[in-house]
């Protein structure tokens, strides 16, 4: 028992002090992921914020080319002089409202930049429909023969008159750019940006290389082109070959081929976790229901003295009390056979004496056996014998109480085999029983034994007539110290220790005592593991 409520303080203080850990570790964890999640939100705003700064040089690229075109003179010497003066355009042509190109001639003279232009273009002339023209049927031609990117239209005003977009292919392992529009004659002027300019653009946008951005002290970011190449980084954090980024964004059309990668220390390793805060809370609380633990074990320990002590005080009165009470038994007895010859009241008064003596030494024993079982000193002594012999003789002892009662007596025996048993303790769970009966079922005005032998396994039962026992308490009247309060209990002496005493008494026999599910009154069935002896008397 010692043993069993200190292993009870000790789940107590684990089970509370595992489960918070792994709550706190679990919330931890989950306070990482979103810190983690936040910072990669933040990561991926800062990219949105370059891409959006990006997206600045070609609204500036197309604004000013729409003023140019505004003024500009559609004639072989002014269009070549345009180029000539523009530094980020490389190239321009001009096709009429009637689809026919007009710039670069097509059967004139054409300078070599020209005949180049039209060389890296060529798929544009192929298929120029399915970027420049809105009929169903060239825009079915171009889908069959081109595989070119899309070109993404932006308009503002009138549809016919200012339609204007941004269109861009690769050359050479080159990305390259047009950006087109519609003039007032309906003729489709485009621009053929420089690379290298737009490229300039773009980096004088982004923050220097080397440069002290503060907020990239410990990152990198990279421009990759549509080659996996780096056409531009920025920040002072060295990624190794091993790193993969944090975080990668496409860039927004006409550079959808191209991304950024944030490069930097791992978010994990960025993300502090409180762990000590957790690790406190779990010592703390751990360390209270240690001193609670504690302080239940030592009290528990205190009582189980106390109790320890109650009990050899009590075991050793009984066992002072059983030596006079058995010369008193034996001598009123003695008496009883020496007044046979007397009247009736003497021989009255010898009975009620002899009978409460027995009952008293039935209480002693009871006592002392309960006081043997909380130091588990109960010991069985089988020997040979008749289960049947032990039944009489203790309906014999409890014959004149229960007649006095009106309770008449059926024995039923079949256990007639001589077998191995203790017949102390036999008699001990029996006299229980009895008692019961006579205490609280004599209204019933019957008892019925029986007893019968399978194997090994021996069988009584003892059956009363009285009010039984209410289903709810069938199982808590073999408690010690508990009884049923009823108006037919109350008032009736007992200590509540028999039932439970008889039933452990059953236990050390190798059987049990059980109640049956009978109605009306009561009945309790007594099994016992019973040998059969080696020989018969």
């Amino acid at each position: 028992m010692h043993k069993k409520f200190a292993l009870t303080l000790l789940l107590i203080v684990l089970l509370p002090t595992g489960l918070l850990g792994w709550f706190g570790v679990r919330m931890a964890s989950n306070e990482q992921r979103v810190i983690e999640h936040q910072v990669q939100a933040l990561l991926n705003a800062q990219l949105k914020n370059i891409d959006e700064s990006i997206q600045t040089v070609f609204q500036s690229t197309q604004k000013d080319l729409l003023s140019k075109a505004a003024q500009l003179k559609v004639d072989n010497d002014s269009l070549r002089a345009f180029v000539r003066n523009s530094p980020q355009v490389s190239q321009v042509f001009v096709i009429g409202a009637d689809g026919k190109r007009i710039f670069p001639s097509t059967d004139g003279p054409r300078s070599d930049a020209e005949n180049q232009f039209l060389q890296r273009t060529a798929a544009i002339w192929n298929s120029y429909q399915i970027l420049f023209q809105s009929d169903a049927r060239a825009t079915s031609q171009a889908n069959a023969t081109s595989k070119l990117s899309t070109l993404s239209r932006s308009s503002s005003g009138d549809a016919e008159q200012s339609r204007n977009g941004w269109y861009a292919w690769h050359w050479n392992a080159e990305l390259h750019h047009i950006f087109w529009l519609r003039d007032s004659a309906n003729r489709l002027v485009g621009f053929e940006l420089s690379p290298v300019r737009l490229m300039s653009d773009i980096v004088a946008r982004l923050p220097a290389t080397g440069g002290s951005d503060d907020t990239l002290v410990n990152a990198r970011i990279r421009l990759i082109n549509a080659n996996g190449q780096i056409a531009y980084q920025w920040g002072a954090y060295q990624p190794s070959a091993e790193d993969r980024p944090l975080a990668m964004l496409p860039l927004n059309h006409p550079l959808s081929s191209w991304k950024l990668e944030y490069y930097g220390a791992s978010l994990k390793a960025g993300v502090v976790t409180n762990w000590f805060g957790v690790l406190a809370a779990i010592v703390l609380v751990a360390l209270g229901l240690a001193g609670l633990a504690i302080y239940l074990y030592r009290e528990q320990t205190r009582e189980m003295r106390m109790a320890e002590q109650r009990v050899n005080f009590v075991n050793q009165v009984s066992h002072e009390l059983k030596t006079p009470l058995t010369n008193i038994r034996m001598y009123a007895e003695l008496l009883e056979d020496e007044l046979a010859d007397e009247t009736d009241k003497p021989r009255k008064y010898i009975a009620i004496i002899t009978a409460e003596s027995q009952r008293l030494s039935r209480l002693i024993a009871n006592v002392l056996n309960f006081a043997r079982a909380q130091k588990e000193h109960l010991v069985l002594h089988p020997q040979p014998g008749r289960v049947d012999e032990v039944i009489a003789k203790c309906i014999e002892a409890f014959s004149p109480a229960l007649a006095a009662k009106g309770v008449a007596i059926r024995f039923d025996a079949n256990a007639v085999q001589q077998v191995m048993l203790d017949a102390e303790i036999l008699e001990q769970i029996l006299n229980n029983l009895f008692g019961n009966v006579e205490k609280y079922a004599a209204s019933g005005g019957a008892m019925e034994v029986s007893s019968k032998q399978e194997g090994e396994r021996t069988l009584i039962r003892v059956r009363d007539f009285g009010p039984g026992i209410p289903k709810r308490e069938r199982e808590r009247v073999f408690r010690p110290f508990y009884r049923i309060s009823s108006k037919l209990s109350d008032g009736v002496s007992g200590t509540g220790i028999g039932l439970g005493i008889a039933r452990q008494l059953a236990r050390l026999h190798g059987g049990d005592l059980t109640l049956a599910d009978m109605e009306p009154g009561a009945c309790f069935e007594v099994a016992l593991v019973t040998q059969a002896s080696g020989g018969q008397s």
